[in-house]
């Protein structure tokens, strides 16, 4: 029985990790360097710290991680001021779904509490969120499970009864941590064979959601 799911935020209900991508990379480039697709797909959904482990390792010595986020940042803000949050299929639908069917919700998002609820206002989805937790929460960042366990307390959820809605690998491995149901909705990264045997399942969409937890609920 589903009693709650937990959402992750960047390239599960925001087409938005593409745009990180982006900015890392310029980021890099403006000072010289060059960050890889490989290190960006790597750092999805990681916590800080193994962030700047990968960037740095990738970008090579010299890269300065903490001007580079600055210019990050920078260029990701102007970017959503210009053109907003383009909302990934189905999220309103299953939000509704939920809210129709007294199922609670969580985010669970490693971003900035300040930044996520902005962008979660901005899409005119806060309304249907029973709480929030958020990067800068949290001690252990994805792929730990603390995210995921501090989203079910503060909803006074069992998390074995709670349904976790990730994109990443990093965000899949703390789900499954923390004991939690999985489901993985790709997005720039594609399901590993590992990964497909863990997971409760694989949805193209946050709409096919809605199929699998009424199945569930019966």
């Amino acid at each position: 029985m589903i009693k709650a799911v937990l959402f992750d935020m960047d390239g599960l209900m925001f087409d938005t990790e593409r745009l990180y991508g982006n900015a890392w990379q310029n980021a890099a480039k403006l000072q010289g360097f060059k960050i890889s697709d490989e290190a960006i797909l790597k750092i999805k959904g990681a916590n800080k710290a193994l962030v700047y482990k990968i960037l740095k390792e990738d970008a090579g010595e010299g890269f300065d991680i903490d001007k580079g986020r600055e210019a990050r940042e920078e260029y990701i803000k102007n970017h959503i001021k210009e053109h907003g949050v383009t909302k990934k299929k189905g999220l309103d639908k299953l939000l509704i779904f939920l809210k129709e069917n007294n199922i609670k919700t969580c985010l669970a998002s490693s971003t900035k509490r300040e930044v996520a609820l902005r962008y979660l206002k901005m899409a005119d989805v806060y309304k249907y969120f029973d709480d929030f937790t958020c990067g800068d929460e949290i001690e252990n960042g994805k792929p730990a499970p603390d995210i995921f366990l501090k989203a079910a307390e503060k909803l006074g959820t069992d998390i074995k009864e709670c349904l976790v809605l990730e994109d990443s690998i990093n965000g899949i491995k703390g789900g499954l941590s923390a004991g939690a149901r999985v489901i993985m909705a790709p997005d720039t990264i594609e399901p590993t064979d590992e990964i497909r045997e863990k997971v409760d399942a694989i949805e193209p969409d946050l709409e096919a959601v809605i199929e699998w937890i009424s199945r569930e609920n019966k």
